[in-house]
């Protein structure tokens, strides 16, 4: 039976399903969909890329959110719960304790990128760079990942925000980011929608994205919408524990997580034809990673009509939804330091954005590729085991009645068919993909 004392703030399955997809679009796609997605032939990345998520990534999230359901705690406490349910070794229980240490991590990320996101968001607002040259744009970002000063005022900034929300509690925290945030980002979306369809150029851009290319479905291209699809939907950081912690029994958490890699992979979608069609229109090369993100979208709406009111407002959009991953990736840390640490709400808060902001300094110091480093080691190796440990402490250490339990309301077939696949496809896909990303 459920302690009546549990605070149970949601009281239904929207709340979970909105919180998740704006966790998931923060860390999600941002610097890689786009331009994968036509590099690698369109239909074909996207077959990839879908079947990974549905197959891979949402068993896990499922097997994360149950588990926060069993345990009614933090991820450390939860894990232990279900390990001592189970009959199993308590060093389970430190999953719970890795997975938040990851989230910091990914915090730490997180925070670099929405401070970079505000600065151009300002930038193309106050039309600084107006019809500024590609180099021109890239001179000014090497410029702003040295202006030290300025980076430490701007993630200083975002984490006392981050903070403040995060010290009135996690029901608080998530139903600002489930009913303000999300709905505030899918607006801004529709705005940006529209004026990429009128200003971009749709043939080119709905030729390279778009394409069904299936000469180019390769291992390689495989690969890369296998890897894209694993480093979306936040699994692997303790936020499904959380969420899991907060969420009503009768909820049906198969189908709630479903419903929120639905709306990830539709913002994706989107981001890449709000973006694709304006880079085609200024004649900008396609790129990923930072030069995408930070030097070639800028460079494009400097150079089309009101691309200064657009681009401010994109790059607003992605700070949004980068400060809403930052919230949910800090919870898991904070929720181990209040219940297993014994401390005060205020006091977790005050030591975890003091650890983030830290960190986030000496990743400053180091410059953008420490972040690219940081970021291939979370998506390639960090992320992938955490998600691939608890794939097999569900599918195969807990007892199935135990999960059948707290997954009741799903119908047997597709609580069956969830089991299979966390059992047998889960630890097989993310292996090949950890063995390729190590190698390759």
């Amino acid at each position: 039976m459920l302690d009546d004392n549990v605070p149970q703030p949601w009281q239904g399955r929207t709340t979970l399903v909105f919180a998740l997809a704006a966790a998931a679009i923060g860390v999600g796609n941002i610097f890689r969909f786009p331009y994968l997605l036509g590099e690698h032939g369109g239909a074909p990345f996207f077959i990839a890329y879908a079947a990974t998520l549905l197959l891979v990534v949402v068993p896990v999230l499922v097997a994360e959110v149950m588990l926060g359901s069993h345990g009614r705690g933090s991820p450390l406490g939860a894990m232990r719960w279900a390990a001592d349910q189970s009959g199993r070794w308590v060093s389970w229980s430190w999953l719970g304790t890795v997975q938040a240490l990851i989230g910091l991590l990914l915090a730490v990320e997180m925070v670099q990128v929405a401070a970079w996101f505000v600065d151009r968001a300002e930038l193309l607002h106050d039309g600084q760079m107006a019809a500024a040259s590609a180099a021109d744009m890239a001179n000014n970002f090497a410029a702003l990942t040295n202006n030290h000063p300025r980076m430490w005022l701007l993630m200083g900034g975002l984490l006392i925000a981050a903070g403040t929300l995060s010290a009135l509690g996690i029901q608080v925290a998530m139903l600002v980011i489930g009913w303000l945030v999300l709905p505030a980002m899918s607006v801004a979306m529709l705005g940006l929608l529209d004026y990429s369809l009128n200003e971009g150029d749709l043939k080119l851009a709905g030729e390279f994205l778009f394409a069904r290319q299936y000469d180019r479905f390769n291992f390689a291209g495989v690969m890369a919408g296998m890897t894209s699809a694993l480093c979306t939907m936040a699994a692997g950081v303790g936020v499904g524990l959380c969420f899991g912690a907060r969420t009503p029994r009768d909820v049906s958490l198969l189908r709630s997580v479903a419903a929120a890699s639905l709306l990830d992979t539709a913002f994706a979608v989107a981001l890449a034809v709000a973006v694709q069609p304006l880079l085609f229109a200024s004649n900008t090369l396609p790129a990923e990673g930072l030069a995408l993100v930070f030097v070639a979208i800028p460079y494009a709406y400097t150079n089309l009509p009101l691309g200064d009111v657009y681009g401010a407002l994109f790059f607003g959009t992605m700070a949004l939804a980068s400060f809403a991953a930052l919230i949910v990736f800090m919870q898991p840390a904070m929720q181990i330091l209040r219940q297993q640490g014994g401390m005060r709400r205020i006091s977790s808060t005050l030591l975890v954005i003091s650890g983030v902001f830290t960190l986030a300094l000496i990743l400053t110091e180091r410059g953008a590729l420490a972040l690219l480093w940081l970021d291939v080691s979370l998506s390639g190796v960090m992320l992938p085991l955490s998600m691939l440990l608890v794939a097999v402490f569900v599918g195969w250490r807990m007892p199935r009645p135990i999960v059948r339990g707290e997954l009741y309301r799903e119908p047997y077939w597709l609580f069956v068919s969830w089991w299979e696949l966390l059992r047998l496809i889960v630890p097989t896909v993310i292996g090949l993909i950890v063995v390729w990303r190590l190698f390759a």
